[in-house]
């Protein structure tokens, strides 16, 4: 029996349909994949780091942080401190409190680590922290993001400031300081700070592994539809 051009330009269709399905669902597989193993890489150099020596001082850090360890020697200012609002942390929201260590070489916020939040908004956690000359060695990290970041509201508001993922740009205009690029995650072992559990910010590789699987799930389900599809078709101009 030949087959009519209308069923054979449908066909084509189908097929390129399948085709395209197989290379968008396996490209984006892939890069799942390849994100999971760059996590794991930097969750292991992120754990490597966190064991090293320290540099000393803030002219040894690079412009980024690079997740370096580094001890400092400055004093803790009290009276401006700064909480991350929208934190949550073992299924209890809060804040990470950033408070400004003042350095030789210039001015750090210090995340001294999450703090639950009271039910009422207006109730804030206890920020004391001494302003006696320290040393503090931590984390230099960049600042947390969201890809969605709510503007802030209280732009005057009193200290401390709860602010929603800010960025150094906003927190060098708030202090109206210089600062860097990155934050300073406070090391579990020093005194003054609060949950600390810090790792690098972003998915698990346990969860961009599970997004791959998905993704080549859909890539196999449209190489079987066609299958399927092109199986029947094949019956039916038999048995026709």
């Amino acid at each position: 029996m030949i087959t009519p051009p209308a069923n054979k330009a449908s066909a084509v269709r189908k097929l390129l349909l399948m085709l395209l399905g197989l290379l968008v669902f396996g490209s984006l597989g892939t890069w799942q994949l390849n994100r999971s193993g760059e996590r794991r890489a930097e969750l292991e150099a992120f754990a490597s780091a966190q064991t090293g020596m320290p540099v000393i001082g803030l002219e040894a850090v690079p412009v980024a942080g690079n997740n370096r360890k580094v001890r400092l020697t400055g004093r803790y200012e009290a009276q401006r401190q700064v909480l991350l609002d929208s934190m949550t942390h073992e299924g209890m929201r809060g804040y990470h409190v950033l408070t400004p260590l003042h350095t030789e070489a210039g001015l750090v916020l210090v995340n001294r680590g999450f703090v639950a939040g009271s039910a009422d908004r207006s109730q804030l956690p206890d920020l004391t922290v001494g302003e006696e000359q320290r040393r503090v060695t931590g984390m230099a990290a960049p600042y947390f993001r969201r890809g969605l970041r709510l503007k802030d509201a209280a732009a005057d508001a009193s200290w401390p400031r709860r602010l929603v993922y800010p960025t150094a740009g906003e927190l060098r205009e708030l202090l109206d300081d210089r600062l860097p690029d990155f934050q300073l995650l406070l090391d579990s072992s020093e005194p003054d700070g609060y949950v600390r559990g810090w790792r690098p910010y972003g998915m698990t590789p346990e969860r961009h592994l599970a997004y791959a699987v998905q993704w080549y799930g859909l890539a196999a389900a449209a190489v079987g539809i066609w299958l399927a599809v092109t199986s029947k078709r094949r019956r039916k101009r038999n048995a026709d």
